[in-house]
């Protein structure tokens, strides 16, 4: 009975402190406080000696995290779709848990010390959030260098991306749980360092005074009447682009379908269109002048794994949800900047605004200012729409490109090259914003390099396991 009780509390404490990291998670203002939960996390988390006790606490602790960070999957589904909406999410939470686990099992089983398992743990998780960024199930939502986002600090983001911040945030984390172990020495090495990196912030150059003008437009339309077949967003959104001017007018993601394109308004655009098997954007300008294919396709929303073995299965569920059979997304193989008036627009659709390679190779190819539409329309209870907007600003830091962002029913905003949000629309009501911006021009260190980061973490377990041998080899 005592062991059942203690291995109750070790469960209810870790998925405590699971929830305490997520509470410091974007888009709250005070995430710049995560190292402090995430020290805790790692001091609980590898004191154990079995490397399952390790595993089980972390899988607790960030199942726990992921079911807080991500409510507003179920929320907003359940408004949506009833009860059945909400329990496709569980499973997700437990999966994500699971991967943090398998790092803690692994790093457990190479590192046996307190000290090695927490800065195991530090650099591991890097390099596990870029793992969580590729491939066709990528997710990754809990990356933590985002909450340096209401901090100086988030400008190293151009030197070498969100993984950077998120180094920052693990190692920080790591030299706290040393503490523990009265080890003082790591701290004294990673403060400095944060030092610098602040210092970096507060030091950028302000950003090139606004030369052009766009028409974002938000229609504020019901996803599942789109779906449904029961909308006309067409004249809802020739309407609204007729109330002001701008060099060109910019819909949200599939604010129309292929066959609304022989009736749209004579002024240049770039619209978001739904085609049978594609998500687009296409610029038009008395003719079809470009298009960009979303690559980046949601899993199970819209790309559907086995879709055909599994037919009977998926059939079973779109009923239960009320949706018509749907076949997703096809691979896209449009991939360039879309040229309109002279400038190139490196526009991207709704999703793949989390996954900076989309931004950075749009930007390698010559877009001179982003766009990203979007349709959150689908999250509309608990902070999924924050989130994805505080999400996607960095992409504006890493590339030192002014982002345009249009959404459905928001977050409709300009943010210049230091993330800062310079215009915004309100959530949730039709309008326009008159976005003011400049063209950049140059590639950041991070646009040349990438993820480099992943490898400094990847160098620093090397360094970790090659101490470890070291010690084995030394004659007691």
């Amino acid at each position: 009975m005592k062991r059942n009780k203690s291995g109750l509390a070790a469960v209810l404490l870790s998925m405590l402190l699971g929830a305490a990291l997520a509470l410091t998670a974007v888009p709250y203002g005070w995430s710049v406080l995560t190292p402090l939960p995430l020290a805790a996390l790692l001091w609980w988390v590898c004191n154990p000696a079995a490397p399952r006790v390790v595993a089980a606490r972390l899988f607790w602790g960030m199942t726990a995290f992921f079911a807080l960070h991500l409510l507003f999957l179920p929320l907003s589904f359940a408004q949506l779709f009833g009860v059945a909406g909400a329990l496709l999410f569980p499973a997700l939470f437990v999966l994500e848990g699971a991967f943090y686990a398998l790092l803690g099992l692994l790093v457990a089983r190479l590192f046996p010390t307190f000290l090695g398992r927490v800065w195991g743990l530090a650099f591991g998780w890097v390099l596990l959030e870029w793992l969580r960024h590729l491939g066709p199930f990528a997710f990754p939502w809990g990356t933590l260098g985002y909450t340096l986002l209401p901090t100086p600090l988030i400008q190293v983001a151009d030197l070498g991306g969100v993984l950077l911040a998120s180094l920052l945030v693990t190692t920080l984390a790591a030299a706290l749980a040393s503490l523990a172990r009265r080890e003082v020495r790591p701290l004294a090495l990673v403060l400095p360092v944060w030092g610098l990196a602040l210092a970096y912030g507060l030091t950028r150059p302000e950003v090139t005074p606004p030369t052009h003008q766009a028409l974002l437009v938000q229609g504020n339309l019901n996803p599942l009447d789109k779906v449904a077949g029961r909308a006309d967003p067409l004249p809802v959104y020739a309407r609204l682009s007729s109330t002001a001017a701008g060099d060109v007018a910019i819909w949200p993601e599939t604010a129309v379908t292929g066959d609304d394109l022989a009736r749209l308004p004579a002024r240049p655009l770039l619209i978001g269109v739904a085609h049978p098997g594609q998500n687009r954007v296409e610029a038009w300008d008395g003719g079809l002048a470009a298009a960009y294919d979303k690559r980046r396709r949601v899993p199970f929303a819209e790309y559907f794994p086995l879709r055909e073995s599994l037919a009977p299965l998926y059939g079973r569920v779109f009923r239960a949800l009320g949706l018509p059979d749907l076949t997703g997304l096809l691979p896209g193989r449009l991939d360039r900047p879309l040229t309109l008036g002279g400038v190139a627009y490196g526009a991207y659709v709704c999703y793949e605004s989390v996954f900076p390679g989309i931004a950075r190779g749009l930007v390698q190819d010559g877009a001179a200012v982003l766009v990203n539409v979007s349709n959150d329309g689908w999250f509309n209870a608990g902070n999924g729409v924050a989130q994805h907007f505080q999400l996607g600003r960095v992409r504006a830091i890493e590339t030192r490109r002014f982002l345009l962002r249009a959404g459905n029913i928001g977050v409709t905003a300009v943010i210049d090259p230091r993330g800062r949000v310079t215009q915004a629309l309100p959530v949730k009501q039709a309008g326009t914003l008159q976005a003011r911006f400049a063209l950049q021009e140059g590639q950041t260190w991070y646009v040349r390099l990438g993820n480099w980061p992943v490898g400094g973490s990847a160098l620093g377990l090397l360094g970790l396991a090659c101490a470890r041998w070291r010690v084995k080899r030394t004659p007691r």
